[in-house]
């Protein structure tokens, strides 16, 4: 836990060397106002329900939950539906969840609506609910932990306009589901960021890769023909952003794409300056500390609706650091920066 939490410390977005800290959302507790609980008396099982299991990304929250579960002597099982896209089964694994008798739920919704139903099932049964990433509208959970979607994209929209477009220039989007809450906050936060700039235009609307790299990849390449002065592909998660940069370096484009969050695959196209920018959320710790948050739940605690985790951005520039080693050892502990 070390280098992680070296990276939750930070209550500001890291940005490349020389440029302002931004502050973190002072709105919202982070991670250090929950109480820290003690073992309990009763062996609890919780049941960790992410968006998929074809990420990097999900399987680092279940890192951190199974990590805090051995601390605190509980136990977490761990289930996600094959496909980011598969509402129905995720809604059914929560329904089970319930049914089953679990002491606790950490949820990662692929819908903010769908899932309602069945978690206010859940907390009518006095299961504890506790979203992670991708919450539920209204936030009905007993906490929500995550990045500040729409304020990590603004920032990342301010760096690419300053750092790469230089105030001016075309841009276009490839999102990867226009239904999860985190699929519409990207965006939206990234095209506020922009409208600071009246020289930079978006090109074209708003494309869906349904987490599919390849989908992501015909969709860049017909953008690359389509608009012979674009400047920046924003890809809204890992998956969104591999297919444009394998687009770009596939048609030698001097395209640069920017990003969220980094499997390895993403960190060495970062190194090769074919990803120019990505925010690296905290995934491990949203497990971690959902664990934590459901554990002073069951104490009796009160819990904040919402708990801002910190991000990072990350950039050729500052991929060297010790802050993005942190950073990069959410999604991949063994990450070694001189390998």
């Amino acid at each position: 836990m070390k280098l992680r939490k070296t990276l939750l410390g930070a209550a500001a977005v890291a940005l490349l060397g020389g440029m302002a800290a931004a502050p973190a959302m002072a709105a919202a507790p982070t991670v250090h106002s929950l109480p820290v609980p003690a073992k309990p008396a009763k062996h609890y099982h919780f049941t960790l329900i992410t968006k998929s299991n074809a990420s990097p990304y999900w399987l680092a929250v279940r890192e951190g939950a199974d990590a805090a579960a051995k601390k605190f002597g509980v136990s977490v099982a761990f289930e996600a539906p094959a496909s980011g896209t598969d509402l129905a089964g995720q809604i059914g694994m929560v329904n089970n969840a319930v049914t089953g008798g679990t002491d606790g739920i950490i949820l990662a919704a692929q819908n903010p609506q769908a899932l309602l139903k069945p978690v206010k099932s859940a907390l009518a049964h006095h299961i504890p609910v506790v979203t992670v990433d991708s919450g539920l509208s209204p936030n009905i959970s007993d906490c929500f932990l995550a990045t500040s979607n729409v304020g990590a994209a603004a920032a990342l929209a301010k760096y690419t306009a300053d750092h790469l477009m230089g105030g001016k220039g075309q841009y276009a989007i490839v999102d990867f589901n226009h239904t999860a809450s985190t699929g519409i906050a990207r965006p939206k936060g990234f095209m506020l960021g922009m409208k600071s700039y009246p020289h930079i235009k978006k090109m074209g609307p708003i494309q869906y890769s349904n987490n599919d790299v390849s989908a992501g990849l015909r969709i860049a390449t017909t953008m690359l023909t389509q608009y012979p002065h674009l400047k920046v592909i924003f890809g809204a998660n890992d998956r969104a952003a591999l297919g444009p940069a394998e687009a770009v370096q596939r048609a030698h484009a001097k395209v640069k794409v920017v990003g969220f969050d980094a499997d390895l695959g993403e960190i060495a196209l970062v190194k090769a300056g074919i990803i120019q920018a990505s925010i690296l959320q905290s995934p491990y710790d949203m497990g971690y500390y959902a664990v934590v948050a459901l554990l002073d739940k069951l104490d009796g605690k009160t819990l904040p609706k919402r708990i801002n985790t910190p991000y990072f951005l990350l950039t050729p520039k500052n991929l060297g650091s010790s802050q993005a080693t942190a950073a990069i050892r959410q999604y991949a502990p063994k990450y070694n920066p001189a390998g």
